[in-house]
């Protein structure tokens, strides 16, 4: 990383990093870098975190925004001795900046933004695997300009990925029949593992519903390939439920 990336005073609570590039596989592999390079130096870290993709003339621009809690010289040094990924630029951001240009956005159903906030989670969750959920649920909704109350739903989703965990990335694995589940682009997984969860357990949801807010949270945060990908396993799997689709319970 470029030195002048790291002036950020070394009195500051904590520090975020935006990591953006054009490859969205790039840039989850740098901002998981990043995550371990600062754990590694004992820090708390939220992330790392999607933020909404850009779509600019040269392309798509995926960003993730990792937050340091609490760095010290240790961890300001790692990251001056941290080397950048090809393709991917990384800055500090001030708390209050937005993504890049992102063009602002009105009031929004509450249960897409706890969706959201659920895939953000899942993503920073699958390269950390919080040993303390609690203290990373914590740290998660603190960046939130709500109350953590508001995000109620957020928070029943994302436990009841974790906790049926196996349940849910078995009927991943299956349906992806022709992509190792390795393979499965962080962000893509997240949306996935929610749509499952949605589909598999919460009746009080119509499936069409759990799908197409899928489908739209992978359009505005991952690829059109994505888009596509997400919506042709979920729709496989509504096929064997036997549920009205379009009707809850």
């Amino acid at each position: 990383m470029e030195a002048d990336a790291f002036g950020t005073p070394r009195t500051s609570r904590s520090v975020r990093l935006r990591i953006a590039g054009e490859d969205h596989r790039t840039v989850d592999q740098a901002a998981a870098d990043v995550v371990t390079t600062a754990r590694a130096t004992g820090c708390r870290v939220t992330g790392p975190l999607p933020e909404p993709a850009l779509d600019t003339a040269a392309g798509r621009r995926h960003l993730r925004l990792v937050i340091v809690h609490e760095p010290g010289p240790g961890t300001l040094g790692a990251f001056q001795r941290h080397t950048l990924t090809a393709g991917v630029e990384v800055k500090f951001v001030m708390a209050e900046e937005r993504a890049e240009s992102a063009p602002a956005q009105g009031r929004r159903n509450r249960r897409h933004e706890s969706r959201v906030a659920a895939m953000r989670f899942l993503v920073s969750w699958e390269i950390q695997r919080h040993p303390d959920l609690v203290t990373g649920l914590h740290d998660f909704f603190a960046e939130h300009p709500e109350r953590r109350e508001e995000y109620a739903f957020a928070e029943e989703l994302i436990h009841g990925v974790i906790r049926e965990l196996s349940a849910v990335d078995g009927v991943i694995a299956r349906l992806a029949s022709n992509w190792s589940f390795e393979r499965i682009a962080k962000v893509d997984l997240a949306v996935l593992r929610l749509g499952v969860h949605e589909l598999m357990g919460r009746e009080d949801i119509p499936p069409v519903v759990s799908i197409n807010e899928a489908v739209d949270v992978a359009k505005e945060f991952s690829t059109e390939e994505s888009r596509r990908f997400v919506n042709g396993i979920l729709d496989r799997y509504k096929g064997e439920l036997s549920r009205d689709p379009r009707t809850a319970g």
